[in-house]
């Protein structure tokens, strides 16, 4: 037996910890995790939490960079790369805490809202132990060519995937959602998958067009980050009785009223317990 095999079970986490917790932020990066796993049944043992506690989902690097291939006529699930399927052949979706959908091509929005990988490994398996949900959406132009139908088609399948993630993954109490795209097709995605979460979150990050037709927000929430973009008036939901430990609002123009967002129609008031990050910039 090794001498790594025989260091304490604890000493053995907290390489893990170092090794995996600051690299855990992409699907790459998260491969090159894995070999830690391969070390022994030790630290296989000790690894296993850490390494499988975010599950990724991803735009695959296909064709020439910056192309987008939504004049194709059938797309695929390949347009997407994950470890989901490593997860579940190993029986570690009890793990996972943390999911990481990134999308960078409108053929890849595709892939994920129509197609049937991801809807299987999330119906058959449990994923109650899921408290985050991180939504990147970079979607750049499509084709000019495209048909018009071919986005309406793919709209109609957004709330049936946002329903799926709702039943399939229940325990959502933390989302950050960013979108940096100009198709409207990406906001109204980000917007379902926050209201489908909505009454039972506790930490939210988000721009202000995702929160378009929100009335209020729910009183359990104690961290806040808003990201006021150019252009956009959206009237901002209120907050009722709620104790906030962290308001950040990145972009705010320099007349944003804090007290529109403090008072409720029902005319409650923000109770801040321990706010400590409050940036109006």
């Amino acid at each position: 037996m090794s001498v790594v095999s025989k260091l304490p079970t604890l000493v053995i986490q907290k390489i893990v910890n170092i090794a995996a917790e600051s690299r855990l932020d992409s699907l790459t990066a998260w491969r090159d995790v894995l070999p830690l796993l391969a070390v022994c049944s030790a630290w296989r043992h000790a690894a296993k939490a850490m390494v499988y506690s975010r599950a990724f989902i991803e735009s695959a690097e296909m064709g020439v960079a910056g192309q987008d291939s939504i004049d194709q006529p059938h797309l695929l699930d390949n347009n997407l790369v994950s470890n989901f399927d490593i997860i579940v052949a190993t029986n570690s979706a009890g793990f996972v805490k943390s999911i990481a959908i990134g999308i960078e091509t409108f053929a890849c929005l595709q892939a994920l809202v129509c197609g049937k990988d991801l809807k299987h490994y999330l119906r058959v398996n449990s994923w109650t132990g899921v408290v985050s949900l991180n939504i990147k959406l970079a979607v750049r132009r499509i084709s000019y060519n495209a048909d018009p139908n071919y986005i309406v088609n793919v709209s109609q399948y957004l709330k049936r995937f946002c329903d799926t993630m709702a039943e399939r993954v229940p325990s959502i109490v933390d989302i950050r959602v960013s979108v940096r795209s100009k198709l409207q097709i990406c906001t109204d995605f980000g917007r379902l998958m926050l209201e489908m979460y909505l009454s039972q979150l506790k930490s939210l990050s988000c721009s202000t067009e995702i929160l378009e037709g929100i009335v209020e927000l729910p009183s359990q929430l104690t961290k806040l980050s808003i990201t006021f973009v150019t252009g956009n008036r959206v009237d901002l939901p209120k907050l009722g009785v709620c104790a906030l430990e962290v308001l950040e609002l990145i972009n705010a123009p320099p007349n944003f009223d804090l007290i529109s967002l403090a008072t409720s129609g029902k005319d409650n008031i923000i109770e801040f317990s321990s706010l400590f990050f409050l940036i109006p910039h």
